[in-house]
């Protein structure tokens, strides 16, 4: 059964390598931010979920501001 997730072909594999590699230049994932907490690095984490999601669960320390809410003003 079709599903949204099926609906488009995969990549070739030289694109697929390419995509990651190039996000991980302006995106960071959740074992990298785990490493750097332990190393007690200085930094903000926000969290970008609904308060509700914020509220069963987040990072200690993390400063929670739904995607939608971020505007220039909230950023300041």
């Amino acid at each position: 059964m079709p599903t949204a997730a099926t609906a488009v072909a995969p990549a070739p594999s030289h694109l697929a390598r390419e995509h990651f590699a190039a996000e991980f230049t302006f995106e960071t994932d959740c074992w990298d931010v785990h490493e750097s907490l332990l190393k007690g690095a200085d930094f903000v984490l926000l969290d970008v979920r609904s308060p509700a999601l914020f509220a069963k669960g987040h990072v200690p320390g993390a400063i929670n501001l739904p995607h939608g809410k971020i505007v220039t003003s909230k950023i300041a």
